[in-house]
């Protein structure tokens, strides 16, 4: 069996997601997590010299996108053919769209700047990203189940998290009734459940 590592920063971020999908997965995995200075220190090791990395059998594999992608293939959260597969890939792409989003909104240094970013997140991205969600998730099974086939996948992950954590920075609108069960289905799934209890 090989063995895993997730390798980032000590915090949620783009690492939080590859942790939680291993999770659903039953796979076991080292949790690698560097502050600053420790990092500056390896990271000339790193491929791409960035964080995350997914290390499979001494084998790195770099950014976030294709982590998720690799570790759903690898354990049954990619979809079940090829259709299911490209429904999931039209959501990470459109939480990517957002991502970047409060990515730019985080790192704005111009305090104004950063105030009318957070304000535009707050009073459209936010709102545009979660309607999207909601007729992609009432495409499958009238919405009352996950976004593609008949059970748990990256995508559905990917978005608990997201919204999660987007929380900690903005005040969120009430979800779109479909959306709001899927995030209370996602965060009471046995194994997801059981690893927010103890999460770091």
């Amino acid at each position: 069996m090989p063995t895993y590592k997730v390798i980032y920063f000590d915090s949620k971020g783009r690492g939080e997601t590859i942790r939680l999908a291993l999770t659903v997965a039953g796979q076991d995995f080292e949790d690698v997590r560097y502050v600053k200075e420790e990092w500056e220190k390896v990271k000339p090791t790193f491929p791409q010299k960035q964080l995350p990395c997914l290390q499979v059998d001494g084998r790195y594999i770099p950014q976030s996108g294709a982590i998720m992608r690799y570790v759903g293939r690898a354990f049954g959260l990619y979809g079940a053919n090829n259709d299911e597969s490209t429904g999931i890939d039209v959501i990470l792409g459109a939480t990517d769209d957002f991502v970047k989003h409060v990515i730019t909104a985080t790192y704005e240094k111009d305090d104004a700047k950063k105030a009318e970013l957070k304000k535009d997140i707050e009073q459209s991205k936010v709102v545009q990203y979660m309607d999207i969600l909601e007729e992609i998730l009432k495409e499958n099974n009238g919405g009352d189940g996950f976004f593609v086939g008949d059970k748990i996948s990256v995508a559905d992950i990917l978005v608990f998290d997201m919204l999660d954590q987007v929380t900690a920075m903005i005040t969120l609108p009430a979800f779109p009734p479909k959306l709001g069960a899927l995030i209370d289905r996602v965060k009471t799934y046995p194994k997801i459940k059981e690893y927010l209890a103890k999460r770091k």
